[in-house]
């Protein structure tokens, strides 16, 4: 039961850390809360969902869940947060929820307001370890989450843009002065951070077989609690606070079946730690 709740939670766990990555790396550079994140995040699950069912191609549907997110990811810092960098952040803050409701809407408009599932036979394989078992899915999920995750630490501390995300990110000012293209950084940093968002929504969408229209008002409210926790801004305090929700959530609810709601155990589990330490685990990183 525990090697089975321990694989449970990893998956899972894996999951938020591409979407809640992607939150606190345009908090890191733009210092605002990118509630939209999560529409973004369902459109990358629809966009892998029709793909596939037009495809039959995973992979197919993977590039263009990643693309297209992208896509708007771009396009919502460039023609919505970048004009209002001069108003106070609740400005942005606003329009980033109205972003987000409108794109809830209008997926439900055009879609329908109904679950949506991915045809049989998707990743339907089962592995068994010891008393414990892996579904095809799991192993995809796991797998994919982690892959890409070691791709963003390679491009966050191996790379140049890495060193000018962590330019900008400190300070944007200074950025520019050293001969950083702060706007340019800024627009890779939205490509990438959603990129794994639609990495997250398609994922989600073939862990659970469903996909909704309103499948992102959780992970908008949660990918928030457990950034707070990682430390707002630190990429890696992120992952590990991700990985953390993960456990507690699968191996609390799963094993010791506390009696209170799945997603009620992010929020608390932020308030146990802000109480005791207010800056998250970013005290464990360098500030990124």
């Amino acid at each position: 039961m525990w090697l089975q709740q321990l694989i449970n939670g990893l998956t899972i766990g894996g999951v938020y850390a591409l979407i809640s990555i992607g939150l606190t790396m345009v908090y890191g550079v733009l210092k605002i809360i990118h509630v939209a994140h999560a529409g973004v995040y369902v459109i990358g699950a629809y966009t892998g969902l029709y793909t596939y069912i037009f495809t039959h191609n995973f992979f197919l549907a993977l590039i263009l869940s990643m693309a297209v997110s992208a896509f708007f990811g771009v396009l919502i810092q460039n023609y919505v947060y970048f004009p209002l960098l001069k108003y106070p952040p609740i400005v942005p803050l606003i329009a980033s929820i109205g972003i987000f409701i409108s794109i809830e809407e209008g997926i439900r408009l055009i879609f329908g307001p109904y679950i949506k599932s991915f045809p049989n036979g998707l990743f339907s394989e089962r592995y068994h370890l010891g008393s414990a078992y892996l579904s095809g899915t799991q192993l995809t999920v796991l797998v994919l989450s982690f892959v890409f995750i070691l791709i963003l630490w390679y491009i966050t501390e191996r790379t140049k843009f890495g060193v000018s995300l962590k330019a900008v990110s400190q300070d944007m000012e200074m950025a520019e002065v050293m001969s950083i293209n702060s706007k340019r950084v800024t627009l890779i940093t939205f490509a990438i951070g959603s990129a794994l968002a639609g990495i997250a929504g398609l994922l989600v969408g073939v862990y659970f077989n469903s996909v909704y229209p309103a499948m992102g008002d959780m992970p908008a409210y949660k990918s928030l609690a457990i950034i707070v926790v990682g430390g707002m801004g630190n990429i890696w305090g992120t992952f590990y606070a991700a990985i953390l929700v993960g456990l507690i959530e699968t191996i609390l609810i799963g094993t010791l079946s506390i009696p209170l709601p799945r997603d009620s155990l992010a929020f608390i589990f932020m308030i146990l730690v802000l109480m005791i330490k207010p800056e998250g685990l970013s005290f464990l990183f360098n500030k990124r």
